[in-house]
């Protein structure tokens, strides 16, 4: 198309606000997979995990996941948790939550090593309480959310137990990071989310949850990541309180008596490092900001990349007088869903539980991606069958669903009381043939005060696959502008590459 063609002869330059090059990103990309924590079982272990109760020991899980009963949760002893330093390690606060989607279970009583199975209906119920349609991605994305928005408050709680100012202190969440789908996940095993801090501060931690299943072999295999920023508060105040969390241990002493302990100490170093690196990532994010609403530090896109949004509307006036495929419009794929916060969507602390809009905002998202996908085939109906619809006798594949492949970034700005409604508006901003990426808005306003201007409260970032995404999508206003130019400089650093996206469409293929 004319659009493609003219975008082509640019030479763009793009100030970057978070990983600086591809080759960081792929660095950090490494090191994020080498340095999760390992766990064990094994009863003549140390650090052996125990079963332990939810409803005491994850209260906000408990609290709002209606499957919460039917999970097995794993975490350490409390004893000799502190160490003599006054930190504590990583390992202490870890809480390991399994979903036995394989019909068994470990018996509840440490000393047996004996397996329940799960009755048909539970294990039903079970499976089909976070399932989706799609092969990649079995296990649904938006429930993979919403469970690390409560998981991660419990671990924060649970490390900042020791506090001699805990009881005065809440955790709210700042926001959900660098999260991706890395491999796919299968329902007939058993997925574990562990979920363990890798960085505090004076008023902040930074806690990183992974996804893992177990191949044939028994090996575990990292199948999505998400980090999470959370943030201390007065619970009368809301205001940041300092100093209110334990310190993380991280010694790096090499003088260890076996590998296994060394290797350890080498990936607590990693996630120390990387943890360091989202920090400065975060604070540089914030003073280069194009957002409008942080004043004086807004940063407006730059020279270059205002002239590619010229010619994109220059292609797309072109593409209508000739007969091309227009490139699609932000407006065309802009898409609104509404809620009343009701009372069993509530968290402990009683306002709205931020995994509902975790969830509502990535199932909105993947409604807009849908549709997103196969722009100039829309007039061609076809069966819904997961990620790939093949043609009878025909070698010709044509994708129905976008393909889930993780989150920029989730900001939680400020909190939804009960009561409240709630407006989700998802568009699509920016796209190549293999990727789109779908911003999420979340408004609130209060009943009482009908005349009152809708106030924000989360801004996030979606990331899909698939194989007949338009290679372009325009922007109108303002506003959708400083989204599609956001969205564009972290998709030509942290991508996914469309050949990346090929490899995973091979991958379903093979499932079929």
């Amino acid at each position: 198309m004319m659009a493609i063609r003219l975008l082509r002869n640019a030479q763009i330059s793009i100030r970057k606000r978070c990983f600086q090059t591809r080759s960081e990103y792929e660095q950090w990309d490494h090191c994020m997979k080498a340095s999760r924590i390992r766990t064990t079982h094994d009863k003549q272990s140390s650090q052996c995990l125990e079963q332990v109760n939810p409803r005491t020991a994850a209260p906000f899980l408990y609290s709002v996941s209606p499957i919460s009963e039917r999970l097995l949760l794993f975490a350490q002893s409390h004893d000799n948790e502190i160490e003599d330093d006054g930190s504590k390690s990583p390992n202490s606060s870890l809480l390991e939550c399994v979903y036995p989607l394989s019909g068994t279970r470990h018996h509840a009583d440490s000393k047996s090593d004996a397996d329940d199975i799960i009755n048909t209906t539970d294990l039903k119920i079970l499976r089909a309480s976070v399932s989706d349609f799609g092969a990649y991605s079995r296990f649904r994305l938006a429930k993979f959310y919403s469970d690390v928005d409560a998981l991660t408050a419990d671990v924060a709680y649970r490390h900042a137990s020791s506090s001699s100012n805990s009881e005065d202190i809440a955790f709210v969440t700042a926001g959900h990071y660098y999260s991706r789908k890395i491999l796919n996940t299968e329902l007939s095993k058993d997925l574990i989310l562990r979920c363990y801090p890798t960085l505090t501060g004076r008023s902040s931690m930074e806690i990183r949850t992974d996804a893992l299943q177990e191949d044939d072999s028994g090996t575990e295999k990292l199948i999505n990541v998400c980090f999470t920023s959370m943030v201390a508060v007065d619970k009368q105040t809301l205001r940041p309180v300092k100093d209110a969390i334990q310190k993380l241990s991280t010694h790096n002493d090499s003088n260890h008596s076996n590998e296994d302990e060394q290797r350890e100490q080498e990936r607590l170093r990693m996630r120390t490092e990387m943890a360091e690196k989202h920090t400065q990532i975060r604070k540089k994010r914030f003073a280069t900001s194009m957002l409008l609403r942080n004043g004086p530090s807004s940063s407006p896109p730059t020279q270059e990349e205002m002239a590619a949004i010229h010619l994109l509307h220059q292609g797309s006036i072109v593409d209508n007088n000739t007969n091309d495929i227009p490139l699609p419009h932000v407006r065309q794929y802009t898409y609104r869903s509404s809620e009343i916060v009701y009372p069993e969507k509530r968290n402990v602390h009683g306002k709205l539980f931020g995994g509902f809009v975790m969830e509502n905002g990535h199932t909105l998202a993947q409604y807009a991606a849908d549709f997103y996908l196969n722009h100039a085939n829309q007039q061609k109906p076809s069966n819904f069958d997961g990620d790939l619809d093949v043609a009878k006798d025909s070698k010709s594949t044509r994708q129905l669903r976008a393909i889930p492949l993780g989150l920029d970034e989730a900001i939680f700005l400020q909190p939804i009381s009960i009561g409240d409604h709630v407006t989700f508006t998802a568009r699509v901003v920016h796209s190549t043939p293999r990727t789109c990426r779908v911003v999420v808005i979340v408004e609130v306003r209060n009943p009482s005060n009908r005349s009152s201007a809708p106030l924000r409260s989360n801004r996030l970032m979606f990331v899909f696959g698939g194989t007949d995404f338009p290679n372009g999508i325009v922007p109108n206003g303002y506003h959708e502008i400083l989204m599609h130019v956001d969205a564009k400089r972290r998709a030509a650093v942290e991508g996914p590459l469309d050949e990346e996206v090929d490899v995973i469409l091979s991958q379903i293929q093979a499932f079929k």
